[in-house]
């Protein structure tokens, strides 16, 4: 006998050996039974889950010798006969190939005749979205109103296509993609029938290639089949469907969690050159950030992932490097990457720069805890270096950074001051020590104090009128005279003078302080976590 594909030889006969689609069998055999039979069916669905096959199994429940029957005996004349095409009242017409107006119109035509032998006439169309707008119409009337014995049956893999006046002359069945528990244990079956040695983990990966569709995942397994023979090995499958190892997955992430971007650019060069197909790596990608998810998240991991196909002492050593919110994002990053390399040439491209994403990818902070520590800082302070410790830091700083220059004759005493004008002020408020990290001291005299800032942001800061009034008690208790002060944008060379000593106050004094008790807005709150904290705000 000549070979026939597994898509071809396992198709279900019965009801009973559907997969899958419960809801849809039960409602139709409850219609034979019951004597409630539509005139037309609509079977919708993507490819491969059993819209054509229900289809045919029903024209032969409805028709069988023993019947109407809720289950066809697949044995009778008239079974048959529509299970070998053969039958002259059971019509299947493909919807791209017979898609006119004088097509509808002839089978409008052949309606009228009653059914020759069977009990029912059925038409099934296949692919009826292609049918053309005016053949639609034509067929309006004849839904509607058919002549007795008449049965329409349409499978679609595009419903959004099919016209709402077609809709409503229909009952609707919305056919489920299959689960890949239930290929894995289809193809199971067959492979036992076939005499074919294959492992769990084998079957797994062409379950998994055929994305819900049991069509698809028997014509994969045909293909490993003619290539590997009655014995089908791990290597081989991933070899024929182009898909990764776990092995590859595990040694990805491990290039993640090291932050290790030249790794993780080489290991895809690796795959590519190896033949490996990216779109499947990015997906398998992405449910591998899942599976590190549920091992992070649940107590009992066991029970959401196949143990078979998954290394629970890797996941969990790996899950223990990522926070939970590393995770969403990788995953959204992965996601978002597959969906773009569909539509693109550079799908190379757009994945290695996915996984370089992935590499720099930090946990969200939550304003609120930032705004929270800042109180935190104001209310308790910190630990300051000793006195005795601070003429000697001071002077690894002046010779690394050159930060002051000494113009007075207090020469050591303008050094040991400022230093102790520093501690002063940061022991009245703690925050000023950021403040002070971000300054130079340009000269310091007898009667002059400049401090240069590297940014606009902390000079003002400095500038508000209250943190004015602390500094200048600050230089008064420590020099024990009245100063004027300098306060320089050293990268700029823009310089706003502020004398401590008068109670001039500028536009910018104006400003109202963040301590202050008057509310603030979110921005104003967001800047100033991020004035103490570094950062950048991701939108």
């Amino acid at each position: 006998m000549d070979f026939q594909v597994s898509a071809r030889k396992w198709r279900p006969q019965k009801f009973s050996e559907l997969i899958g689609q419960e809801h849809i069998v039960r409602t139709l055999r409850n219609a034979i039974e019951l004597d409630k039979l539509a005139q037309a069916y609509l079977f919708s669905g993507t490819r491969g889950v059993g819209k054509t096959t229900t289809a045919r199994i029903l024209a032969k429940a409805i028709n069988c010798a023993k019947g109407p029957v809720a289950e066809p005996c697949d044995e009778c004349d008239f079974c048959q006969e529509i299970k070998l095409g053969n039958s002259i009242d059971v019509r299947e017409i493909d919807g791209a190939s017979n898609n006119s107006v004088a097509e509808a119109r002839e089978l409008i035509e052949t309606i009228q005749y009653a059914a020759s032998s069977s009990r029912y006439k059925v038409y099934i169309i296949d692919e009826v979205h292609m049918l053309s707008k005016s053949a639609f119409n034509a067929l309006l009337k004849t839904l509607e109103e058919p002549p007795p014995k008449v049965v329409f049956l349409f499978a679609t893999t595009e419903l959004s296509k099919i016209p709402e006046t077609i809709l409503s002359r229909c009952q609707c069945f919305e056919f489920k993609p299959l689960s890949q528990r239930q290929i894995i244990e289809q193809l199971k079956i067959i492979c036992n029938q076939e005499g074919i040695e294959v492992n769990g983990l084998g079957l797994e990966k062409i379950a998994k290639s055929g994305a819900g569709s049991m069509r698809d995942a028997q014509s994969l397994l045909d293909q490993v089949i003619a290539y590997c023979g009655n014995k089908i090995e791990n290597d081989s499958v991933e070899e024929v469907l182009g898909v990764v190892g776990r092995t590859t997955l595990e040694k990805l992430v491990e290039h993640l969690i090291k932050k290790d971007s030249v790794q993780l650019l080489e290991t895809v060069q690796s795959i590519v050159t190896d033949g490996k197909d990216l779109n499947f790596l990015c997906r398998d990608l992405a449910e591998y950030m899942r599976n590190l998810m549920i091992v992070k998240l649940s107590k009992t991991p066991d029970v959401l992932l196949d143990i078979q196909v998954c290394n629970f002492q890797v996941l969990q050593a790996q899950s223990k490097n990522f926070h939970v919110d590393e995770l969403q994002q990788m995953f959204s990053v992965l996601s978002r990457a597959e969906m773009e390399m569909k539509r693109s040439s550079l799908a190379q491209m757009i994945f290695e720069m996915s996984i370089l994403r992935l590499a720099e990818i930090r946990p969200f902070h939550s304003i609120d805890d930032m705004i929270k520590a800042i109180n935190s800082l104001e209310e308790v302070a910190e630990p300051l270096v000793t006195a005795n410790e601070s003429i000697n830091s001071i002077k690894d700083e002046l010779k690394i950074n050159e930060p002051a220059k000494i113009s007075s004759s207090r020469d050591l005493g303008s050094v040991a001051s400022w230093e102790q004008i520093k501690q002063e002020i940061c022991s009245r408020k703690p925050v000023f020590k950021h403040y002070l990290e971000q300054c130079k001291v340009l000269d310091f005299s007898e009667s002059d104090l400049k401090l240069g800032f590297i940014d606009a942001i902390t000079l003002d800061q400095v500038k508000n009128q209250e943190n004015l009034r602390l500094v200048k008690d600050a230089v008064k208790l420590i020099c024990e005279r009245e100063i004027n002060v300098t306060l320089v944008l050293s990268d700029k060379g823009v310089i706003a003078n502020t004398n401590l000593s008068s109670s001039r106050s500028d536009s910018k004094e104006k400003k109202k302080s963040f301590d202050q008790s008057q509310d603030k807005s979110e921005a104003e709150i967001i800047q100033y976590a991020l004035d103490v904290f570094g950062g950048v705000v991701i939108k």
